[in-house]
């Protein structure tokens, strides 16, 4: 993304959203633009933001004195009140190496880079938090006061060495309040390089990487939690200060979450931003391309110093469903055999290795379920918790689970219970996915998120669908974890036909949207691989 959209011209900026959600969910049917795109490999963008000139500070090993506790307990933990203490190195050396590289992936499976990332020249890395392709677009960056555990000034997480660049020993923090309007001795912010993710995906690359940035932001709340502090995201904020102490250019590379730690309180304040640092930073691509769509949405969810709204503009009360077909209560879950640094250290997708043999449970079903939910209740400056009205509804489309017809079920977390939905054919999910690295027919069950889009952009405009999306991401991570801490195989894909899976759900005539699936089951066994662990791995993480 190199050129300016001015976003004011033409349609309304909601209009700009919703159009572009529009051709995300129809992509499977017609093809977005640019017509016969090619990925260029050979001119793709490095995994990893490297500065030239900006001297390095060393972090301690990540998760190595993270407690013991179990991803359901985190993220019941993450939905609760806010914490006002300030974070120590050691814990924010754990929160940012959620992106930081912890093993080699060297295991044979159904993805498309199975046999190459066996080369020296082309490893593969895995990291504690999902990315869609595996492209890791989101990049770090900590504003330190005089308060703070490590020296004032600015800093961004190199993912590739654990370390933290320091960028500037300037104290940027009045910039940050006078944009978030909140005021904290700490920032923690998530910002997107959107060419590490559009040089493969192009005019789609927008829907993917708002998710990954919500992804990452469920692992830094989980992590957080274990430690015992709850954060609050400011998710509504003035771009352009943020973008100005980080010295990106809010096109290129743009923020997107904005997280006061420590101590905090609401102001309103006017700063003048300062000058941005003047550093180098490496570009492995000899070309960068833009794609006009992408930059379009992303212009249009911009809103400046635009008040931030109640969000009451319209009703986020949850549709009520029909439970003439019946209800179906979902035991208990049983103890999980990860925690959480565990689940971190581990998770990966099960590309090709799911087995519908044994059938899964639900028992564990609904764990994951019910882990999952409870990010929803976790709560940001436009929603605080305990949240009354989540954005996101759970499905589930089963096809080889204990006591569950194949038909669709929603989820319903006040009375954890599943809700009997439509009937539909499981073979025809397989029809809709277009790629080849899962078997579906192997998958024990297709878990469905969707969420509120229409409502949401009447509601937030444009910075609702970025809003949800975010929120999607960080329930598919959360997911990721609690599957990971149970045993299961878990894959993320977007790659399934959103108006087929609509129609299965019986939503396609409401204002609920598909936004992502997740694969879940059991893995074949017998599947072993060499441990390329990075770091060690307490023996505690082990719960059984």
């Amino acid at each position: 993304m190199t050129s300016q959209i001015d976003a004011t011209a033409g349609p309304s900026r909601s209009a700009v959203a919703m159009d572009y959600a529009r051709r995300m969910f129809e992509r499977q049917r017609v093809p977005l633009p640019p017509l016969g795109f090619q990925v260029d490999w050979a001119d793709q963008p490095s995994r990893h933001k490297l500065y030239l000139d900006a001297p390095k500070l060393p972090l301690p090993v990540p998760f190595a004195n993270l407690p013991s506790i179990e991803v359901e307990e985190a993220a019941a933990r993450a939905a609760g009140p806010v914490n006002a203490e300030l974070p120590s190195l050691d814990l924010l050396a754990s929160v940012l190496g959620c992106y930081g590289l912890i093993d080699r992936r060297t295991q044979l499976n159904w993805n498309e880079d199975s046999t190459a990332k066996l080369r020296p020249t082309a490893p593969v890395w895995a990291r504690p938090t999902a990315s869609g392709g595996g492209m890791y677009p989101a990049e770090s960056y900590l504003v330190a006061g005089s308060q703070a555990s490590l020296r004032s000034g600015v800093y961004h997480y190199d993912t590739a060495h654990h370390s933290l660049d320091r960028l500037s020993s300037a104290n940027r923090c009045a910039e940050l309040a006078a944009a978030t309007g909140v005021e904290a001795g700490l920032y923690l912010v998530a910002t997107l390089k959107f060419w590490k993710n559009a040089f493969k995906y192009n005019s789609f690359s927008y829907h993917v990487v708002a998710q990954d940035v919500g992804a990452l932001l469920a692992s830094w709340r989980l992590v957080f939690a274990a430690a015992g502090h709850t954060v609050e995201p400011v998710l509504w904020f003035d771009e352009d200060p943020v973008s100005t102490a980080l010295a990106v250019d809010g096109r290129t590379e743009a923020p997107f979450v904005v997280v006061p730690l420590g101590p905090s309180r609401a102001v309103q304040a006017a700063v003048q931003p300062g000058t941005p640092p003047q550093l180098r930073v490496w570009e492995k691509s000899e070309r960068v391309r833009d794609f006009e769509l992408a930059e379009r949405v992303h212009a249009a969810a911009l809103v400046g110093e635009q008040a931030r709204p109640t969000g009451r503009g319209a009703d986020l009360t949850p549709v009520s469903l029909d439970r003439s077909a019946g209800v179906l209560p979902l035991p208990a879950p049983g103890p999980s055999v990860k925690d959480l640094t565990t689940s971190l250290c581990t998770r990966r997708s099960s590309f090709g290795l799911f087995s519908s043999r044994p059938r899964l449970s639900t028992a564990d079903l609904g764990s994951v379920l019910e882990t999952t939910a409870r990010m929803t209740r976790a709560g940001s400056d436009v929603e605080p918790a305990p949240r009354q009205d989540p954005w996101t509804r759970l499905w589930v489309l089963p096809n080889a689970v204990d006591g569950l017809e194949k038909r669709a079920y929603a989820y319903d977390p006040t009375e954890h219970q599943l809700i009997r939905a439509g009937e539909f054919d499981y073979g025809e999910v397989q029809r809709h996915y277009a790629l080849t690295n899962y078997n579906i027919s192997e998958v024990a069950a297709v878990l469905v998120i969707t969420g509120r889009l229409e409502a949401l952009v009447e509601a937030y405009g444009a910075r609702g669908y970025r809003m949800l999306s975010v929120e999607v991401g960080q329930l598919a991570q959360t997911s990721y974890l609690a599957a990971t801490a149970r045993g299961l195989g878990i894959g993320a894909v977007l790659g399934i036909d959103n108006l087929a899976v609509d129609e299965f759900l019986g939503i396609g005539q409401t204002d609920e949207r598909s936004m992502l699936f997740l694969l879940l089951g059991h893995e074949r066994a017998g599947r072993a691989g060499y441990d390329h662990g990075l770091h060690h791995r307490p023996a505690q993480g082990d719960l059984r």
